[in-house]
Parts: C-alpha cells; sequence; structure tokens
C-alpha cells in the first residue's frame, strides 16, 4: 500500500532545498553556458536531455586508454606515496582519496575541465565549485558492496558529478548503476510513497528498498563501458556502484558543490584528504573562485 503521508513529507522537503538552492546559490547565465559547451561539443544538448530525462548522459572515448593506464599508474603512486591519506571502504575493498589533484598533473586535467564544470552548472542552473576529485580503486575481495556501499542518493533536488572509467568496466567489475528518473521531485514523491520513506531526508536505501520499486517497473539501468568512459549525472538520483564479482575498477569523479555548501564540516566530511587539498580549497574560497 502507498504511504502518502511519506509522499507528502518528500515533497515538502525536496521544495524546500530546491527553493533554498535557488536562494542561496549565484544563477548563470545558460544562454553562455551553453554557446560555450556547443563549440567545444556539437552533442551538448543531447547530452543536456539525457541527464534532464534519465539521470545520467554516457560519453565513451571521453578519454583514450593510454591516458587512462597513465592514470591508473598516478593512483597507484598516490596510494603508495601517501597510505594516510586513503580511505577504505567497504572491508577494505574500496580505496578512495580525495583530492588526488593536488599531487598529480594528470589528474588535475580531469578536476580541471571546463566542459565538466560548464555542464554542470548548465544543468543546475547556478554555479558550482568543484570540491575535490576522487581517486579510486575498487577490488573484488569477499563482501565487496560495490561503490558507494550501497544504493543512495547525494542529495535531494540536485547534485553534479562526472565520472570517468579509468579502466574497462564489464558488468563483473563494478559499473556504475542508476534508477532511471529517480532525480526528478514527482519520482522522489511516488518512490517514497512506495518504500514508506520515514525521514524524508534519508539518502540510504536498502536491497529490499529497490526491490520494491523494481516490482512497479521501475527501471534500473548500470552503465558498463570501456576506459575513459565518461559519465555525466544528477546524483539526486539513487545510485551505486555494482558490487564487484572479479578483477578490480579503477575511477575518477568530480565533486561539485555550491560555494555555500563548503565549510568547515563538510571538510571534516572528507578527512583525511590528500595533503594540499584543504589548503586549495580555502584560498580558492577566500579569493572567490
Amino acid at each position: 500500500m502507498l504511504n502518502l503521508r511519506a509522499g507528502a513529507r518528500a515533497f515538502s522537503h525536496w521544495a524546500r532545498m530546491l527553493k533554498m538552492r535557488a536562494r542561496a546559490a549565484s544563477p548563470v547565465d545558460a544562454a553562455e553556458k551553453r554557446r560555450l559547451l556547443v563549440a567545444a561539443r556539437k552533442d551538448t544538448d543531447v547530452l543536456v536531455q539525457a541527464v534532464r530525462r534519465y539521470g545520467v548522459a554516457v560519453l565513451p572515448g571521453y578519454w583514450p586508454a593510454d591516458r587512462c593506464a597513465l592514470a591508473r599508474a598516478e593512483i597507484d603512486r598516490i596510494i603508495a606515496t601517501y597510505p594516510q591519506s586513503v580511505q577504505a571502504r567497504s572491508d577494505g575493498a574500496d580505496k578512495r582519496m580525495f583530492g588526488v589533484e593536488s599531487v598529480s598533473d594528470l589528474l588535475m586535467d580531469f578536476h580541471a575541465d571546463p566542459f565538466l564544470h560548464r555542464f554542470g552548472e548548465l544543468m543546475g542552473g547556478h554555479d558550482i565549485y568543484n570540491f575535490a576529485t576522487l581517486g579510486a580503486l575498487i577490488e573484488a575481495t569477499r563482501g565487496n558492496a560495490g561503490s558507494g556501499e550501497g544504493w543512495h542518493r547525494d542529495a535531494h533536488g540536485f547534485q553534479f558529478k562526472a565520472i570517468i572509467y579509468l579502466s574497462d568496466t564489464s558488468m563483473d567489475n563494478g559499473p556504475f548503476q542508476y534508477l532511471v528518473g529517480s532525480h526528478k521531485l514527482w519520482r522522489a514523491v511516488t518512490d517514497s510513497m512506495v518504500v514508506n520513506v520515514v525521514d524524508p531526508q534519508q539518502t540510504r536505501f536498502t536491497d529490499d528498498d529497490i526491490a520494491g520499486l523494481a516490482a512497479r517497473n521501475i527501471e534500473q539501468r548500470a552503465f558498463p563501458g570501456k576506459a575513459g568512459t565518461l559519465l555525466l549525472v544528477n546524483t539526486a538520483g539513487i545510485h551505486r556502484g555494482m558490487p564487484l564479482k572479479s578483477a578490480e575498477r579503477y575511477a575518477l569523479t568530480n565533486y561539485y558543490y555550491y560555494k555555500d555548501q563548503i565549510d568547515e564540516g563538510r571538510l571534516v566530511q572528507f578527512d583525511p584528504m590528500v595533503p594540499g587539498t584543504v589548503e586549495r580549497i580555502s584560498r580558492d574560497l577566500l579569493a572567490g573562485k
């Protein structure tokens, strides 16, 4: 039975988050952003429509295979050089380093990519800041829960991430998964009614929750791809990295936030980060970047 009260709570919470964002963040010139994006990629409008409709757009071959190989080597180097900055999750299977751009010129190229930044601003309609780039290696150890440790939302309303696979990613080694359309307000309301979400601020979902949504023909789509495949994602939708059955997966992820979302609490949330990252964030925000 659908829980109408849960749906009403979800609607109120999401509407409040969207209004708060509209008040707090600086709006962008959407026409100018689109002009710059189209100048870089003629398929920009197709990508925009994919993210608006489904929540995810896919660009195969965004980086060449040889560049991805160099990036994998950089992640291995950073793990070995800065072990104190490695956040091990999922019983040690998921090794995460936030701020890899601080110690690698190659990984900084992804962090500072203007196309990705502009695309996120066009989608959200407001100025965003790339807080840090996650360099991740996840392995198929027994009991791994996949990247992100299960189904979740990153936010309520809108959140942008750019993810690039640095290794070939099949259905066996942890492709990104997404509940298609779950980034939309009306879907947040109906999904909350189906799952019986008691707390509208809830961001985590169990396998049983997802099975309940699947029973109502909610599409659960996986995104395998070759090394160099780029995903542009509104991570307000429900998503995860699939648990790995074999091998490993390397990836980079840009974490974009609105500037008013970055404070001491945000820095603590991501602690420890790669040396130099906190200093770079502080300098940028003080300089008004």
